[in-house]
C-alpha cells in the first residue's frame, strides 16, 4: 500500500509539472517585436551593401578581363570572332541568313561532274 501511494504521488507529480515546463517562456512584449523589426531591416540593408559592393567588384573584374583580351587581339581577330558569335546566335535560333546572302554565296563544289 505504502509503495502504490508513492509510486501515485511520484505519478501525480510528473503530470503535474508537465505543463509547467512548456510555460517557462514569457509573453513577448511589443517592444521586442519592434526591436526585431528594425534589427531586420538593419540586416537587409546590410545583405544590400554587401551585395552592391560584390555586384561591382564582379563588374570591375569582368571589364578588366574584356580590356586585357581586346589588347591581345587584331582587330581582324575581334572582327572574325563578332561574325562567328553571330553565326552561332543565328543557328541556335534556329534562323536562316538573309536571302540574298544565301542566293548569291558561292556553291559548294562536289566530286560529281
Amino acid at each position: 500500500m505504502k509503495k502504490l501511494c508513492l509510486l501515485l504521488t511520484v505519478c501525480c507529480l510528473l503530470f503535474v509539472s508537465a505543463p509547467a515546463f512548456s510555460q517557462d517562456k514569457a509573453p513577448e512584449t511589443k517592444t521586442e517585436k519592434k526591436n526585431e523589426v528594425v534589427s531586420a531591416k538593419a540586416k537587409r540593408k546590410k545583405a544590400k551593401a554587401e551585395w552592391k559592393e560584390k555586384r561591382k567588384q564582379d563588374r570591375a573584374d569582368r571589364k578588366a578581363i574584356r580590356s586585357h583580351e581586346k589588347e591581345t587581339q587584331t582587330k581582324a581577330v575581334r572582327k572574325r570572332m563578332r561574325k562567328d558569335r553571330q553565326r552561332a546566335n543565328r543557328n541556335n535560333q534556329n534562323k536562316k541568313q538573309f536571302f540574298l546572302i544565301r542566293l548569291f554565296k558561292p556553291k559548294p563544289k562536289t566530286g560529281a561532274w
